[in-house]
């Protein structure tokens, strides 16, 4: 292999952003873009948002061109292609393969019809074949709404597809789907690994309007002669290579592959996801079960909520106008700072998985001393900061509290937050346990770049992958913040409870 010509670019549609790296074949990402994803809302309450499929399109295209013009053409070897998307998000195409439908992972439109889904399945029986809720969110729900409030697109739909199977078809004019991203759908049998029978036979949907499955990180083809033009590339075949979604390709190229893993992805969201070897229903119906990128291996999500999304939000309402680098003073603000930030705390959504009561309405709250003439000591927007990152780490111990009834061997992290060493050690020292992080924090760009690897059979498996290109730093817990972090938890969830009666 020669690491200086030869390179996979790797495509992530995100929640908020399109992302698209140039990494070489040795795992160092080299280039990277980012765009905003647009997506505009359908209706006045909100529930009803659109992807502008045109925009995405373009906007792919446009950064890919961006990252080839950044290096010399004639000595760059494209050796493939890699994609992967949001979960849930989902995209109906009519039988000339345009897009009827792109809706995110945010559109809830389902909500409408919702009730078909309840009055034909209860709750156990659809958790016991899907291992997904709500009813409401998913692409069988959406399905639904055009059925009942749009019958004429309906009829023109010729394809189901989830996001990331748009994006492979778009590069390479095949139409496939694989188990991750149907995995979120609520169509599919998660213990059979297939469509669901009894949910498709139930709603009489035409089982023609369905792709093959294939594995994820399969080669289906390569690139459309149309955009080979506009791609001035050393070499014109190039192969494509269908991910499905990208939390799962976050825990490949974080390391999280073995039975025991678990890997918590910091980005716009906090999932955590334990890996199995077996699938599991959770008799509690709250936590869902999926499948991961390799073959044989099933993971458990637990997700403590919006804490990527907490933490910009934080960022540009409070630090903007006095900092040119937020990231920084917080890091700053973490390091001058106390466990506990003087009594403040925190209560902006970070929570334990409740997704069967997403739609209530909630109250963000900071809880506060307030100024008192008997003691000096206030909280200032070093402790305000704070309590926003314990708020999220306390978040994420309720979930993963859950889940150490299973056995827990590592456990990893990666995502945009994982870059601050300061918001590491506050959730190392409250979960009381070593964090072990990639040296690439954007791990769905390496999850790809390693499927294009496996597949071309520069390695023969993950593990050697692993082994040889992926550089790991250790952030170790400090027992004795532990346990003042376990009595200011105990506090923060005392509060909690008579805020959310409120």
């Amino acid at each position: 292999m020669n690491n200086s010509i030869e390179k996979i670019i790797s495509i992530d549609i995100s929640s908020n952003s399109i992302k698209i790296a140039l990494v070489s074949d040795h795992l160092r990402i080299e280039h990277t873009t980012r765009q905003n994803l647009k997506i505009y809302n359908e209706d006045i309450d909100g529930f009803s948002k659109r992807i502008d499929m045109d925009d995405l399109w373009y906007k792919i295209k446009f950064a890919i061109n961006d990252i080839i013009k950044n290096h010399n053409a004639t000595d760059l070897n494209i050796i493939g292609i890699s994609t992967c998307a949001q979960r849930i998000a989902c995209v109906f195409l009519d039988k000339d393969g345009e897009p009827i439908y792109g809706g995110p992972n945010t559109d809830v439109r389902g909500i409408d019809s919702a009730y078909l889904i309840d009055d034909a399945f209860s709750e156990e029986e659809l958790f016991e074949i899907t291992a997904h809720n709500p009813s409401l969110l998913f692409c069988l729900a959406r399905l639904l709404w055009f059925k009942e409030e749009e019958e004429e697109n309906y009829k023109r739909i010729h394809k189901i597809l989830m996001l990331d199977d748009w994006l492979a078809y778009k590069l390479s004019g095949a139409i496939y789907t694989d188990l991750t991203s149907l995995a979120e759908s609520q169509l599919i049998d998660i213990k059979k690994g297939n469509w669901s029978s009894e949910i498709i036979e139930e709603f009489d949907i035409d089982s023609n309007l369905f792709p093959p499955i294939i594995e994820s990180g399969s080669q289906i083809g390569y690139l459309i002669s149309d955009l080979i033009p506009s791609f001035k590339t050393k070499n014109r075949n190039i192969p494509i290579f269908k991910n499905g979604a990208d939390t799962q390709l976050s825990l490949l190229g974080m390391g999280a592959i073995n039975k025991g893993d678990l890997g918590i992805s910091l980005g716009t969201t906090a999932p955590l996801h334990l890996v199995l070897e077996q699938p599991y229903i959770d008799p509690n119906m709250t936590f869902w079960t999926s499948y991961h990128s390799i073959p044989g291996r099933w993971i458990l999500e637990a997700h403590a909520g919006n804490t990527g999304e907490l933490y910009n939000w934080f960022k540009k309402s409070f630090l903007k106008y006095i900092s040119e680098d937020p990231d920084t003073l917080i890091d700053s603000f973490l390091k001058h700072s106390k466990p506990g930030a003087l009594s403040t705390f925190a209560y902006l959504g970070p929570e334990l998985m409740n997704l069967k009561n997403q739609t209530s309405i909630k109250r963000g709250v900071f809880v506060f001393p307030p100024p008192m003439m008997i003691s000096d000591a206030l909280p200032t927007l070093k402790d305000f900061s704070r309590s926003i990152i314990e708020n999220i780490a306390f978040g994420i111990y309720e979930n993963y509290s859950v889940l150490k009834k299973f056995q827990i061997s590592n456990v990893f992290c990666g995502g945009g937050m994982s870059k601050s060493k300061e918001i590491l050690k506050v959730i190392a020292n409250v979960l009381d346990t070593n964090l072990v992080v990639p040296e690439y924090k954007d791990t769905s760009f390496i999850g790809a770049a390693m499927n294009v690897l496996i597949a071309l059979k520069y390695f023969k498996d993950y593990k050697t992958i692993i082994n040889e290109l992926i550089k790991f730093e250790i952030i170790e817990n400090d027992p004795s913040l532990t346990d003042k972090y376990i009595q200011l938890y105990l506090q923060w969830k005392n509060i909690k409870k008579k805020i959310d009666n409120l």
